[in-house]
């Protein structure tokens, strides 16, 4: 396999092994699952009990799938494969997810919460009241102790555990996102983890949250348990607020006019500047026709590297020479993608930083002239060809809302400046 994930404050991150360490290691490949609690169903203020009872969605809680994919989609990108509960609270979210991400969905009764039997639908308020003694000993034995024509959670587990070691025996980077309930989250972190069962419930995934594990034949990483990442401190969605510094880059062939807008913009903003590394490495006397094909390819990813770092040096917002677009444009353009497991995973990088950032300004082909300087072709269709592909990167994975395009006949500089600033109230 030959790579795994490293998790980086949160976010996952594909990358190579080399060669000494995987010579050292069992079986370096990792499968990343994301597991999805669904949203407030109607009666949940009330602690109704609802097992395997298909309790439909609470307002909020239709709301708060919205939020959730819309943040899911942008930060995580598209996952290989959605599994879901087959009940409707779980479905939902699971069918706007794959709308989001275009990933392929499921759904099986095996990753239903737990059975209630005749418990479903009556709050815990009313079966304490009615039935004291049975709910007090089903808590002291919430292990083995089962609701009258339900499950315990052993049972749960039993009927989980096969399901589970189906469902993550690929070890080949791929990502999958389970969306189901409570209960189901805790058994499976158990699993996962090796932690008895007996000790589940101090996994508290809220509603609407996320919780995700890196897998590997080694054992199992819990990097995130149950965050909402779409709620500010005050418990409402969270958003940039209009105004804030942004995370900005541009994008465009050689010519059309990226490093003078930008440097204007980054003035204009009060931001970092992120220039392309290629430059420096010119002058200092770098002769690109003397690189080969695996040369290029190195180059290209020590560059993107230097890209990443100086963006990541700049938490407060920046103005990027090049956008992750360009970079992903620049892997098929120079031929690099008939190495499809070496593309599958730059290209996932690559689109999960470009999910990061604010807005992109596409600038359009062919209004400057183009200048010989020993890197880009003077060629315009050259030119035209690698446009095309920034486009189609660009068309495919930047939401309208956060695309400038600059048009053609703003030429001029204080034009184009403008027509930026006015996309962000300036």
């Amino acid at each position: 396999m030959g790579r795994a994930t490293v998790s980086d404050g949160g976010h996952a991150a594909d990358r190579p092994w080399d060669a000494a360490t995987r010579s050292v290691m069992p079986d370096p490949g990792v499968l990343e699952v994301h597991l999805l609690r669904h949203g407030v169903v109607e009666g949940f203020r009330d602690r109704t009990v609802r097992g395997h009872l298909d309790a439909p969605l609470a307002a909020e809680g239709r709301a708060q799938h919205e939020r959730l994919v819309r943040w899911f989609a942008a930060c995580e990108g598209a996952p290989d494969r959605i599994v879901s509960s087959d009940l409707s609270r779980c479905a939902d979210l699971a069918r706007r997810l794959a709308a989001a991400t275009g990933a392929p969905r499921e759904s099986t009764p095996a990753l239903r919460e737990q059975s209630m039997g005749d418990w479903e639908g009556r709050t815990w308020k009313e079966l304490t009241e009615r039935h004291g003694r049975a709910v007090n000993d089903y808590w002291d034995d919430y292990l083995d102790a089962r609701p009258p024509g339900g499950e315990s959670l052993a049972d749960t587990a039993a009927r989980l555990r096969a399901w589970w070691a189906d469902a993550t025996a690929a070890r080949d980077g791929s990502r999958l996102v389970v969306v189901t309930h409570a209960g189901v989250i805790r058994v499976l972190l158990c699993e996962a983890l090796g932690v008895p069962l007996d000790q589940a419930l101090r996994f508290a995934p809220p509603a609407a949250s996320h919780t995700r594990l890196q897998l590997a034949d080694a054992g199992a990483v819990l990097s995130v348990l149950g965050e909402r990442p779409w709620l500010d401190g005050s418990g409402t969605t969270r958003a940039r607020p209009v105004g804030a510094a942004p995370r900005l880059a541009l994008s465009g062939s050689a010519g059309t006019g990226k490093t003078t807008l930008g440097r204007r913009l980054a003035d204009a903003l009060d931001l970092p500047f992120v220039e392309e590394g290629m430059r420096a490495r010119l002058e200092g006397g770098l002769d690109l026709h003397r690189l080969g094909h695996e040369d290029m390819r190195d180059l290209l990813l020590e560059l993107w590297r230097e890209q990443c770092a100086a963006e990541d040096a700049c938490p407060h917002g920046f103005v990027a020479d090049r956008s992750a677009a360009d970079f992903a444009a620049f892997w098929i353009f120079y031929g690099f993608h008939h190495d499809e497991a070496a593309t599958d995973r730059f290209l996932e990088e690559a689109l999960e930083r470009l999910a990061r950032t604010d807005r992109v300004v596409l600038l359009p082909w062919g209004t400057l002239p183009l200048q010989r300087d020993g890197v880009r072709s003077t060629n315009r269709w050259v030119q035209f060809m690698f446009q095309a592909l920034v486009e189609k990167v660009l068309g495919r994975h930047v939401a309208a809302d956060r695309l400038v395009r600059v048009a053609e006949d703003d030429a001029g500089p204080d034009e184009r400046l403008e027509r930026v600033l006015a996309a962000f109230g300036r």
